[in-house]
């Protein structure tokens, strides 16, 4: 049903992530603590202000609210496989 499980948005925000029209994503510690688990090599905390910072640079570049989770899991991936960007 493309929904995502709903305990991945629970517990406090722990960053926001512009999106297109001005909204922004929260990610929550329950969202936060997958990602943790999925990518044991990523410093969740100080990608997810990386990924805010990068994307209040780079506005013409944002995410949709559809979009964003995937975003967020790429970027986690990339960093995990130490990928360049």
């Amino acid at each position: 049903n493309g929904k995502m499980p709903a305990n991945l948005d629970t517990g406090e925000v722990l960053e926001r992530i512009p999106m297109i029209g001005g909204e922004e994503f929260e990610v929550r510690q329950s969202f936060a603590d997958e990602l943790a688990r999925l990518y044991p090599a990523v410093d969740v905390p100080a990608t997810l202000k990386q990924m805010r910072g990068w994307c209040i640079g780079n506005q013409s570049k944002l995410k949709t609210p559809r979009g964003i989770r995937k975003f967020i899991t790429g970027w986690c991936e990339r960093d995990q496989n130490g990928s360049a960007r």
